[in-house]
C-alpha cells in the first residue's frame, strides 16, 4: 500500500519534521528495526564476552583485531556503492510508474471518435474498454503477486466479469508458447475495424484510436520486460552483503577498548553505541530503499496498488464511455466577460530579472520597443517619488525658519519628518 505524506509536509517546518519523523507505516524505523535488533543482540554478546569471559591476555588479542577492524573498515567503498545502485533503482523505479497504464486518455478517444446512444454502439464502447482492462489483468497477474492471489486462474477472472468463457475459449485456442496479452487488443482493433467497415467510424478517424491502444499495449509491455530484465543479480548482492558485512564487522571493532592496567583511560566508556546505531539507521534504511523500489509491483508498504489500477480503470473508462459519453453542459456567457469580475491575485510576477534596467545603446537609444512603455512608466515613477522628496524637505526648512521665528512647529512637522526617515 502506497504510504500518502504529503499533507504533513504541505508547510516547510519543525512541527511538520517532527510529525514525518514519528509516522510508523513504510517509516525507516519499521524498515531497519528488525536488523537493529539482531545487531544490538549480537554486539552485547560480544560485549558481556570480551569484559567478563576474556582472560588479560584474550583481551589483549580482542583489542588488536578490533582496533584493526576498525581502521580497515574505510576499504569498503559503502557510500559509493550505495549511492549508484540506489539512483539506478529509483530510475528504473520511475520508468515503471510512467509505464503503469492509465487509460483516461483511450477512454476520451472511444467516447469522442465511436459517437452514438443506440444499444450497440453503447455495447462496443463498454467492450473496448474491457478488452484493455483485461489486457492489463494478463500482465499484472504475471508480475504482480497482489494481482496473482485476486485472479490465481483463468476461472478467476471470469467469475470478476473482466472476461467471458467465449473470450477464454479464444484466447487458449490461440496457440504460441509466449504471453497472450496483446490478444485483448488485437480484439479491439477489430471491433473498431468493423466499425470503420460498417460506417460508424469515420476512415481517417480509426488510427487515432488504434494508435492510443498501441500505446496502452506499448507501456504494458515495458512492464513485462522490466520483469523479465532485472538489475543484474550481482549488482544488488555486491551492495547487500557489503552493508552487512560492513555492520557485522563493526560488533566488534566498535567495542570500546578496556586500558591496559597501569595506563590512563581514555576516552568515555558507552555503554550503548550511540553513533554506530545512528550509522546503521541511516546506511541500513538507505539500502532498504534500494530493497523497496526494486520492485514496486511487489507487497511492501510503498509499492503500487495495481488491484486499485485495474478497478479504477474499469469504473472510469466504463463511466466515459457510457454514462458520461454524451453529458455537456450548455454553452453560455461565463463570468469572466465582464472584466470587472476577475482580479488577478498579487504575487511574485513572471519577469525577467534585467527587464526594469535601462541601458543606452550605442546610438543613444533607451531600451528596446518592447519596453519603452514600461521604461516611461518606470522612469516617471522614479521622478514622481524624487519630486515628492525635494517638496518634503523644501517644506520640512520652511517649517524650521518660522519655528526658528515664532519658537514652535506645526502639527504636519513631526509626519513629514517620519515620513523622511522612511526614505
Amino acid at each position: 500500500m502506497t504510504v500518502s505524506y504529503n499533507l504533513d509536509v504541505s508547510q516547510s517546518s519543525s512541527l511538520a519534521f517532527v510529525r514525518l519523523l514519528f509516522r510508523w507505516k513504510g517509516s525507516v524505523w519499521r524498515s531497519v528495526y528488525k536488523e537493529l535488533l539482531i545487531w544490538l543482540i549480537m554486539y552485547y554478546i560480544v560485549f558481556f564476552i570480551y569484559r567478563y569471559a576474556l582472560n588479560d591476555q584474550q583481551q589483549e588479542v580482542f583489542s588488536r583485531i578490533a582496533e584493526g577492524s576498525d581502521k580497515e573498515l574505510s576499504y569498503i567503498p559503502l557510500t559509493f556503492l550505495l549511492g549508484f545502485f540506489v539512483s539506478i533503482v529509483i530510475d528504473r523505479w520511475r520508468q515503471i510508474f510512467n509505464n503503469i497504464g492509465f487509460i483516461e486518455n483511450n477512454a476520451l478517444t472511444i467516447s469522442y471518435i465511436i459517437r452514438g446512444s443506440d444499444e450497440e454502439t453503447v455495447k462496443i464502447r463498454r467492450s473496448l474498454i474491457r478488452y484493455l482492462v483485461l489486457a492489463q489483468v494478463l500482465v499484472f497477474r504475471n508480475i504482480s503477486m497482489k494481482v496473482r492471489r485476486r485472479f490465481p486462474t483463468m476461472e478467476s477472472i471470469i467469475r470478476q466479469g473482466f472476461m467471458t468463457v467465449e473470450e477464454r475459449d479464444l484466447l487458449i485456442s490461440i496457440e504460441t508458447p509466449y504471453n497472450k496479452y496483446w490478444v485483448p487488443i488485437q480484439w479491439a482493433m477489430n471491433a473498431v475495424l468493423d466499425k470503420v467497415d460498417k460506417d460508424k467510424i469515420a476512415a481517417t478517424y480509426h488510427n487515432i484510436v488504434a494508435n492510443e491502444f498501441k500505446l496502452f499495449r506499448t507501456n504494458l509491455s515495458m512492464l513485462a520486460n522490466f520483469d523479465w530484465v532485472p538489475i543484474p543479480l550481482a549488482y544488488p548482492q555486491v551492495v547487500f552483503l557489503a552493508v552487512r558485512f560492513h555492520f557485522l564487522v563493526c560488533v566488534v571493532s566498535r567495542q570500546f577498548i578496556l586500558p591496559k592496567q597501569g595506563e590512563d583511560k581514555t576516552g568515555v566508556d558507552l555503554f550503548v553505541p550511540v553513533m554506530t546505531i545512528v550509522q546503521f539507521i541511516l546506511l541500513m534504511g538507505w539500502m532498504k530503499i534500494a530493497e523497496a523500489l526494486l520492485n514496486p509491483l511487489g507487497e511492501d508498504d510503498d509499492d503500487f496498488e495495481c488491484n486499485f489500477l485495474i478497478d479504477k480503470n474499469l469504473i472510469t473508462g466504463l463511466t466515459i464511455v457510457d454514462k458520461a459519453s454524451d453529458i455537456k453542459p450548455p454553452i453560455i456567457k461565463d463570468k469572466f466577460m465582464d472584466p470587472r469580475f476577475f482580479r488577478p491575485r498579487r504575487g511574485n510576477l513572471v519577469k525577467g530579472s534585467a527587464a526594469a534596467v535601462v541601458l543606452r545603446d550605442s546610438e543613444g537609444n533607451e531600451g528596446s520597443c518592447e519596453e519603452a512603455d514600461s521604461n516611461k512608466d518606470l522612469l516617471k515613477t522614479k521622478r514622481e517619488r524624487l519630486r515628492e522628496r525635494l517638496g518634503t524637505i523644501f517644506s520640512i526648512s520652511s517649517q524650521e525658519h518660522e519655528f526658528t521665528r515664532t519658537g514652535s512647529y506645526n502639527r504636519g512637522y513631526f509626519a513629514q519628518m517620519s515620513q523622511i526617515s522612511r526614505y
